[in-house]
């Protein structure tokens, strides 16, 4: 079945008898003139409508079927049927594919337009080579491939047309979008830091702090003054014990402990996650008192170094910015066609 259909199909079943209504549903109506169908109707001879056909969506003067969607949805509904428990669960599953696949019908439809207006064709040919390459990509034969999209619902004419669809977007992309993205050092480093801190909000730890009454005078400049001394090198146990107004630390020259992620207060908790082992934090106010913290140790990382991870973030990085390029070139293309999404 092809995903961008014409608005009416001559394949509808509407009966026999019905010669002349055949031939008018055959004519494809502009959605452009304000007459395009919402949905296709025929009556039998007992008088009763029965809807045949329904548009989901409209790009320019084609129009998205609901039968495309549902042939789209076929290798993800076997997985939902199965997984989800109950009917309702099902059903909002359901919907919500329905929504991002007329979404990506509508991108695809676009991408398409875009194509013919550069006069971009992927040939036969090509097709074949993509199928042979991802077969070799998962270590099966092309028939073994085939096999097993065949058992998840894709015949091969529709697996090739998925392919066709990719290959053509993959070289719009080139096209109009690939030259605009660039990955810098900066990015990549952004991208590590996230990671760690993402993965520290699993780590225990070990801290402790040196608590100072922030309503006397000067409680600032006296909570930067003791910041800036231990982190010139001076013992921070030994000052906590002097400074520190936390009675149930004072002895302990200030440490809490071992501590898992979120039992601090949210703003102690946010800077010892981004503390390194040893390192002092800047003066944080906590309400009517300042605080110093120290990282003692943490939890050892599963992560690579920065160096080792260096190839995959670039990976990353690029794929995330190519993603919102594409996403900002398809918002183009919409702007420059009339989008109805009826679903």
């Amino acid at each position: 079945m092809r995903v961008f259909a014409r608005a009416i199909r001559s394949t509808l079943e509407l009966g026999s008898g019905r010669p002349r209504l055949r031939r008018i549903l055959k004519r494809v109506v502009p959605a452009s003139c304000g007459l395009l169908l919402a949905a296709i109707l025929f009556m039998p001879r007992d008088g009763h409508a029965t809807v045949v056909e329904r548009i989901v969506a409209v790009v320019g003067d084609r129009a998205i079927l609901m039968s495309d969607l549902r042939q789209r949805a076929v290798p993800y509904m076997a997985r939902i049927q199965q997984e989800l428990p109950t009917e309702s669960h099902r059903a909002a599953a359901i919907t919500q594919l329905h929504k991002q696949i007329v979404q990506q019908l509508v991108d695809e439809e676009l991408i398409s337009r875009a194509a013919r207006r550069a006069k971009i064709v992927i040939s036969e040919p090509e097709i074949t080579s993509a199928l042979e390459r991802v077969a070799k990509q998962n270590n099966l034969t092309v028939a073994r491939l085939l096999e097993e999209a065949g058992a998840n619902g894709m015949k091969e004419a529709q697996y090739r047309d998925e392919l066709r669809r990719q290959i053509l977007e993959a070289r719009m992309l080139s096209m109009r979008v690939q030259g605009r993205v660039r990955v810098r050092d900066e990015d990549l480093r952004a991208m590590y830091l996230a990671l760690v801190l993402d993965e520290r909000k699993k780590l225990n730890f070990e801290v402790a702090w040196i608590v100072l009454d922030g309503r006397v005078t000067d409680a600032s400049t006296q909570a930067d003054v003791l910041s800036g001394r231990a982190r010139a090198g001076e013992p921070f146990a030994e000052l906590a014990k002097q400074f520190t107004i936390d009675g149930s630390t004072k002895e302990r020259g200030g440490m809490l402990g071992k501590v898992a992620p979120g039992k601090l207060p949210p703003a102690i908790d946010r800077i010892a996650q981004r503390l390194e082992v040893g390192e002092i934090s800047s003066p944080i106010r906590l309400g009517d008192r300042l605080v110093i913290l120290k990282l003692v140790a943490r939890d050892e990382t599963q992560l690579p170094t920065f160096d080792e991870a260096r190839s995959e973030l670039g990976e990353r990085v690029y794929g995330e910015k190519m993603a919102k390029a594409r996403r900002r070139w398809l918002e183009g293309l919409r702007g420059q066609s009339h989008v109805e999404v009826r679903l």
